[in-house]
């Protein structure tokens, strides 16, 4: 009888097994940052996209009532609770033009924000036109929708002025015709983390003369101050103008900078003080009044930040 011969199946040895999966490790991690820069591109595109359909809808306004949208409104009339006139903010007004017409129609403007019937439920919506794809880490709470893109306020942030300093204040009525300095040379809209609260987000002075303290919270002096508490957050509502902070940025500081006002004022309008930021690596995305969206390094020279957030200041910029 002749000898059988078997065929012996060999399958793959445990080292072989390992310098496999060490290759597929190598790749992933070789792979991985690349997605996710692809994904951060797309989620920068869509902020983009947001800020640009924001700025269409402004010029929209302004054509229809001759006028950009107030940043909010307040009266200030002799008799009258100012605490009780409308304070909606300017993202509200411009609803009908982002194909946000049934919320729109659903706004009290003759209550105050906080005094609850429709514009309580109003309030709280999500506004997917109002939230950078960027900032997913951040969720509303609080009973507020909260916003991304805040209205410029320049250097000065005092209450109850209608001035031409920014295009946007309490009781503004900016026209085009008003941006002396140029629709290409003037900020209208920039970014910030939705709901970043004040002191959280803050760097503190160096701990070894204030050992007590903790990197990144508010100094215990502030805490109990407005607007350092952390239910006034920058850009926690897009709805309510009561806390400046919700919806202005202000030019004093550069983008992405965490400088806050000196915690021993206590007024909530100092809160448009706060600098825009962003969740893209090194600056922000800036619309412009002319509609056009640019982008703006941390490192901008500091003059030329706080000159492109006044309309009239006679400084006209060209590149930037």
């Amino acid at each position: 009888m002749g000898k059988m011969l078997l065929k012996r199946k060999r399958g793959f040895t445990l080292i072989e097994l390992l310098v496999v999966i060490a290759i597929i490790a190598i790749l992933i991690a070789l792979l991985l940052p690349a997605v996710q820069q692809a994904r951060e591109a797309a989620r920068r595109t869509q902020c983009k996209n947001n800020l640009k359909q924001i700025g269409l809808a402004l010029h929209n306004y302004h054509d229809n009532f001759q006028t950009f949208p107030p940043g909010d409104i307040r009266d200030f009339y002799s008799g009258l609770d100012s605490w009780s006139t409308s304070q909606i903010t300017w993202m509200a007004r411009i609803l009908p033009l982002i194909d946000q017409a049934p919320l729109y129609n659903q706004i009290n403007f003759e209550r105050a924000p906080g005094t609850g019937g429709s514009n309580t439920s109003v309030r709280q919506e999500k506004i997917p036109a109002y939230r950078c794809p960027s900032d997913s880490s951040r969720q509303p709470i609080g009973g507020y929708g909260p916003t991304n893109y805040l209205a410029c306020r320049g250097t000065d942030w005092h209450s109850g002025r209608d001035e031409t300093e920014s295009m946007f204040s309490v009781n503004s009525r900016m026209k085009i015709r008003d941006v002396e300095d140029g629709t290409s040379n003037t900020m209208m809209v920039s970014e910030t983390f939705a709901k970043a609260p004040f002191c959280d987000d803050q760097p503190l002075q160096d701990p070894s003369t204030s050992p007590s303290e903790d990197i990144g919270m508010c100094p215990a002096s502030c805490l109990t101050k407005a607007p350092y508490l952390a239910s006034y957050q920058q850009g926690y509502s897009w709805f309510y103008g009561q806390k400046y902070e919700s919806h202005y940025y202000g030019t004093i500081y550069n983008p992405n900078n965490k400088g806050m006002p000196d915690c021993g004022a206590g007024s909530s309008t100092t809160g448009a003080l706060l600098a825009a930021r962003s969740k893209h690596t090194g600056g922000v995305h800036v619309l412009v009044a002319d509609g056009a969206i640019r982008f703006a390094s941390d490192s901008i020279d500091n003059q030329i930040w706080r000159n492109l957030g006044h309309p009239q200041d006679g400084n006209v910029l060209g590149e930037w």
